[in-house]
């Protein structure tokens, strides 16, 4: 009975102990690992979330959070600077034009001869002093970042009206239709002797009134009993306040105005309206959403937007009311409202409010523009992860090819030189020291009687059928010896492919093999065993 290939393989290992080659092994390695691979997908992906998961554990990929907070504390640095600048100077152009009024109303109570209470009741009087007084409040107008300048005298034309208690007379000139925040121009009559205005051909506001109503001014009361030690520190900001009869809020910066016995006889100030804020704040563009600056009053952990002033809020939800709890963070605070969730920072500035709470400078980014970003920057860093995933797979075949393609060429130039005296060196020294051993310490071939006796009953079993074939037959086993294939035989031999299977069908049967695979098997264990001359010579007999 012939051999299976399997139990040829066998034999074949048993007679040479050779192994499987290092090619193989690669090709059996890379393909349990893409097996690997492609069966257990969800391995593989767990163990990149995980991996994912730690980066963002050790602030890898939490780095859009620290960018973020980076920037913002940059911004904040801005906003923080350019509020204070702007309350600083107010104040001291204030303060500067309290001193100014007070000195001119000096001089036109002792011009006049009277003294301030006997402003009350005298509408010629006081529109006489207004039309004096009016050109200082309109060069403080124009030569501050403000919307509008006022003062209020604690007198009034005519005591005896149901209001007259806040009813006090002043003169307040605000611009109209803003376009920007430098205003130029514009400038309207809002409150004041209608006398005034017309003297100096300024129009009329269409909400104009003749009188200030000291009830709407948070902090009017506090200004008006200041000792008069030192100006600047009676100075007091009103909350976000709606100015009377119009569609507009404003905030106004409360000075105490003394006369020459250093009795505080009235305010001045300037105004800041919300449209005015929002034209000087815009929002700020960045990758994490729009900086939005906020100039709000601070109750405990609370933001009290409905007393605030809102710069530019393109890009955001926010809007002046209600309140905004503040929760802190590491890299930013989160902001909540009504309007949404909101992230940044916020610091205490310059200016003292009626009520004692302290005023902030606040920047915020609407939470979902970051959280945008921060899906994007994760989502760049899971693709950049498959990628270099993939990237590293290529590699890999590419190193694996790179390493046993010399190999493998250079035992094939073993092999295509076995039996010659000397071959040419590999290039790869392991391999040539490899030759060189062999080629000292064993023979070109092992004798008959070296064999284990199951291969050598073989190879004399095989070599006394192979003394069977005809000439053709014989001729077709040298060509498969010699590496041809069986499609390259009717080109050879110069017959038809069907001529060549019927030869093929008789050698297979006299040599008892079943298909062209185990005559290979064959052939290979007589070259192995360096026997493959008795099968040449067998045929070189038959001749």
């Amino acid at each position: 009975m012939a051999m299976r290939p399997r139990e040829m393989r066998e034999l074949f290992k048993k007679a040479t102990g050779q192994g499987i080659s290092i090619r193989y092994r690669l090709a059996l390695y890379w393909g349990c690992l893409i097996m690997m691979f492609v069966t257990e997908w969800r391995m593989a992906l767990a163990a990149l979330s995980a991996a994912l998961l730690l980066l963002s554990v050790t602030g890898v990929i939490s780095r859009a959070s620290r960018q973020f907070g980076e920037a913002l504390e940059l911004q904040q640095k801005n906003t923080t600077a350019i509020l204070t600048a702007q309350i600083d100077m107010l104040t001291a152009k204030s303060v500067s034009f309290s001193e100014q009024i007070s000195s001119e109303l000096n001089g036109f109570l002792a011009k006049n001869g009277v003294c301030f209470e006997q402003l009350n009741d005298d509408p010629e009087l006081i529109a006489e002093l207004e039309s004096a007084l009016l050109p200082t409040l309109h060069l403080m107008l124009e030569s501050n970042a403000c919307s509008g300048a006022y003062l209020c005298l604690d007198a009034t034309a005519n005591t005896s009206l149901p209001d007259a208690a806040h009813s006090r007379m002043g003169l307040y000139l605000r611009y109209s239709s803003l376009r920007s925040a430098t205003p130029k121009g514009n400038v309207v009559f809002f409150r004041g002797a209608v006398s005034a205005a017309r003297k100096n051909g300024i129009p009329l506001h269409n909400r104009w009134n003749p009188e200030l109503n000291t009830a709407l001014i948070p902090g009017y009361e506090q200004v008006m009993a200041s000792d008069g030690s030192r100006i600047s520190e009676d100075c007091l900001w009103t909350e976000r306040l709606p100015l009377p009869d119009t569609w507009e809020d404003v905030t106004l910066l409360c000075v105490p105005v003394f006369d020459e016995a250093g009795v505080v006889r009235g305010v001045c100030g300037v105004e800041l309206s919300d449209l005015y804020f929002t034209l000087a704040h815009s929002a700020i563009s960045s990758p994490y959403g729009s900086f939005v600056t906020v100039l709000s009053p601070l109750d405990g952990d609370m933001l009290l937007l409905d007393k605030a002033m809102l710069g530019n809020t393109e890009g955001t939800l926010l809007s002046a009311s209600g309140v905004m709890n503040v929760r802190s963070g590491k890299h930013y605070d989160t902001f909540t409202c009504s309007s949404g969730v909101y992230l940044g920072k916020y610091q205490t500035v310059p200016g003292r409010l009626a009520d004692g709470l302290p005023l902030t400078a606040v920047t915020l980014v609407p939470e979902g523009s970051f959280r945008a970003y921060e899906r994007a920057a994760r989502t760049g860093w899971v693709a950049g992860s498959f990628v270099f995933l993939a990237g590293m797979l290529a590699l890999s075949f590419l190193l694996s090819h790179r390493f046993a393609k010399p190999i493998t060429k250079s035992l094939a130039a073993v092999r295509d030189s076995a039996g010659t005296p000397e071959m040419q060196p590999t290039g790869i020294s392991e391999i040539d020291e490899l030759v060189t051993i062999l080629q000292s310490r064993q023979p070109s071939s092992l004798p008959q009687d070296s064999l284990p006796p199951e291969v050598g009953e073989l190879i004399s079993t095989f070599a006394a059928r192979a003394e069977t074939l005809t000439g053709t037959e014989r001729t077709l086993l040298r060509y498969y010896i010699d590496g041809y294939a069986t499609r390259d035989i009717p080109d050879l031999m110069f017959i038809s492919a069907g001529t060549v299977k019927a030869h093929n069908r008789n050698i297979y049967r006299k040599l008892d093999v079943t298909s062209y695979d185990e005559l290979k098997a064959y052939i290979n264990v007589f070259r192995r065993c360096g026997q493959i001359d008795r099968l040449l010579d067998s045929h070189t007999e038959n001749r």
